[in-house]
């Protein structure tokens, strides 16, 4: 006889298969029709019926449970011998749990039935079933068996927490009367649902209803293990003025995921406990393939849920399950405003290179444009006169010039530059006006780009997030070329305890940026109005790496449910996008701040001081060349002298 396996095969077309097995005991063939009234009262369209049994119960018994079951249906049968079971450190189970698995995965609902009398057996196939991820929420699980309910007290904890019935004979009954069960989840009662006899068929208790939704609301309420970590102002956590000597105990949660979380322990009839995760982080994947941060200590079953929110990423999502979102964010470039302060030199800002370039091409030209002239000759007496460079620029800085009254062209040419140069200095003197009344303000930073080809400047990232996740698999683009910078020293890696210090001691020094989610940043561009009344910080216009915000829970965990009907219900009704904007009472004054601002007050010597410095330097380069002429005169005076005594 084949081990552990009598039978498996699901194939799209075919709806039963039968399997002749060697005859056994049916020890539990009077539970046919109790069974098949639940399958048929519990049925879901497409449903897939996997039969697992010891021995206990024969096909025999499984075909007349399913006889009057008028659905379409797929099948698959699993036997395992007690006799093929002595040896308990074979692999049948997970051969089996394999299988199952299988079949669970192609079809769009599977109820598994389970039928055995032998109590190892029944651990040892849900431990393996637990730890293989069989018995998630959408499995069905039947248990048939002649096991009294204290019998099954070993199997309270696993059959708490999934999908399942039980189905057991009354053990004060003097009739033929069994019972079906549920296992309260975190409590250790039984609730019944359901009698059958053989006279009245399957009764039903009061609002009962088979494979109820259990953890909708919790009937013996919970005690649950909830992570944290400060995510302003999703969550904010800072240290309580009570000190009891526990770590928990000293720090306070606030914020509207905290909100959240009193709705869902007053809906879903649950008590908490607040923990923060020793590393500070959210959860990064390791090259061995490890977890840190609250995605690790949901992996490893330490905590029931996490409040995050946590970024939807593909690997994550490997490992835990995310509820309805949250939120929807961008990240964005957090940097330091530039100085309002008037700059000495700013009456040089107006005469950019372009101005100078098309001041020496006009030049050029109107020089050009003489010499041609110059070739004409309208009166025969007239001599062309030589083109002087040194008339125009005395032109160009508003000096005295003589021009020949019978040179009617030349005349003409210098008043075209005269003209232009008029116009020149116009337009210099409305900015350099606007320039002293009006103060910009710099934000060098709107791109990622920019902030890369600056190598002045230095990134700063939360760690172990999901957007350094996505860094450490780039391998081309513009992220790509961020990763390099940082390779370079030109990124910087901290916890969200250190989040507040580093944006008041790096980023406001200004060679430093924050690149995170926008909702975060926000804060600072609250508190940092309302402490100094003015906006220090700006926001990118660029977003990039947008991600979806979430809670978390376990893989497969039953309590997804009943907390996506919060949320949905919560974001549905807006509650949640007031709570963030009440958050933020004074962001906007400093979500797009004005980048220049009109100032009415009198010049100062400190704003105007390098106009002066220009004009005594260039009094000073007159003073000295007019001392060189002098010089150089009485040497030529004496250079005359001599050459004349000698003569």
């Amino acid at each position: 006889m084949t081990p552990w396996v009598l039978f498996f095969m699901l194939l799209p077309d075919v709806r039963c298969f039968r399997v002749e097995l060697t005859e056994h005991g049916d020890a539990l063939f009077s539970s046919r029709d109790v069974t098949s009234s639940v399958m048929r009262d519990s049925w879901l369209p497409g449903s897939t019926l996997v039969y697992v049994t010891d021995g206990t119960a024969s096909y025999q018994f499984f075909s007349q449970a399913i006889k009057d079951v008028n659905f379409d249906y797929n099948v698959g049968t699993f036997e395992v011998p007690s006799n093929d079971r002595i040896d308990r450190s074979s692999s049948w189970s997970l051969a089996v749990i394999g299988n199952i698995n299988k079949i669970r995965k192609s079809s769009s609902y599977t109820m598994l039935l389970l039928t055995s009398d032998d109590d190892e057996f029944l651990i040892q196939f849900m431990e393996e079933a637990l730890v293989e991820d069989l018995l998630i929420w959408p499995t069905r699980l039947l248990l048939v068996t002649r096991l009294s309910l204290p019998r099954l007290h070993p199997l309270r904890k696993s059959l708490s927490g999934i999908n399942a019935m039980v189905i057991t004979p009354e053990e004060t009954s003097k009739s033929a009367r069994w019972g079906v069960y549920t296992y309260l989840p975190y409590s250790h009662r039984v609730a019944p649902v359901a009698y059958w006899t053989s006279h009245s068929g399957l009764s039903y208790l009061a609002n009962a209803q088979l494979f109820p939704n259990k953890f909708r609301r919790l009937t013996d309420g919970a005690h649950l293990d909830v992570v944290g970590q400060n995510f302003p102002p999703h969550v904010v956590v800072r240290k309580s003025s009570i000190k009891d000597g526990s770590e928990e105990s000293s720090f306070v949660f606030t914020g509207p995921l905290l909100l959240v979380l009193e709705m869902l322990a007053d809906n879903i009839n649950f008590t908490y406990n607040l923990v923060r995760p020793s590393d500070g982080s959210w959860g990064f994947l390791f090259p061995n393939g490890t977890w840190n941060g609250m995605v690790g200590m949901l992996h490893r079953k330490e905590v029931d849920f996490g409040l995050g929110p946590f970024g939807i990423t593909y690997l994550r999502a490997q490992v835990v399950d995310y509820t309805s979102p949250l939120v929807i964010d961008y990240g964005r470039i957090l940097g330091r405003r530039g100085n309002t302060a008037v700059d000495p030199w700013s009456f040089a800002l107006p005469l950019t290179y372009p101005v100078w370039i098309s001041i020496f091409v006009t030049l050029f030209l109107i020089l050009f444009f003489a010499k041609v002239m110059s070739k004409f000759h309208w009166d025969s007496g007239y001599q062309s006169p030589r083109i002087h460079l040194a008339m125009y620029l005395r032109a160009f800085l508003q000096q005295d010039i003589k021009v020949p009254s019978h040179s009617s062209w030349e005349r003409a040419i210098l008043g075209v530059w005269m003209l232009s140069i008029l116009i020149l200095i116009e337009c210099y003197s409305t900015n350099l006006i606007s320039l002293l009344a009006v103060r910009y303000i710099s934000e060098p930073y709107q791109t990622v780009r920019a902030m890369i080809d600056d190598p002045s400047v230095t990134m700063i990232w939360f760690a172990n997030t999901a957007h350094q996740q996505y860094l450490a698999g780039v391998e081309s683009g513009i992220f790509y070329d961020l990763v390099q910078a940082g390779k370079r020293g030109r990124m910087k890696l901290i916890t969200p305890a250190e989040y507040e210090e580093t944006v008041n001691t790096y980023v406001s020094q200004g060679d430093h940026v924050m690149m995170n989610p926008e909702t975060i940043m926000k804060v600072f561009l609250t508190e940092d109005y309302m402490d100094e009344g003015n906006c220090k910080f700006y926001l990118s216009r660029e977003g990039f790496l947008p991600l979806t915000f979430c809670m978390v829970v376990q893989k497969y965990s039953p309590l997804l449910g009943p907390i996506n009907e919060v949320i949905r219900a919560v974001i549905e009704g807006g509650f949640y996008n007031y709570w963030m904007d009440n958050a933020f009472a004074n962001a906007k004054s400093c979500k797009k701040p004005p980048t220049k601002i009109t100032v009415k007050e009198p010049l100062s010597l400190a704003n105007v001081w390098g106009m002066f410095v220009v004009l005594l330097s260039g009094y000073l380069i007159g003073f000295c060349v007019l001392c060189l002429e002098i010089m150089s005169k009485s040497t030529s005076e004496r250079h005359l002298e001599m050459r004349y005594i000698f003569s």
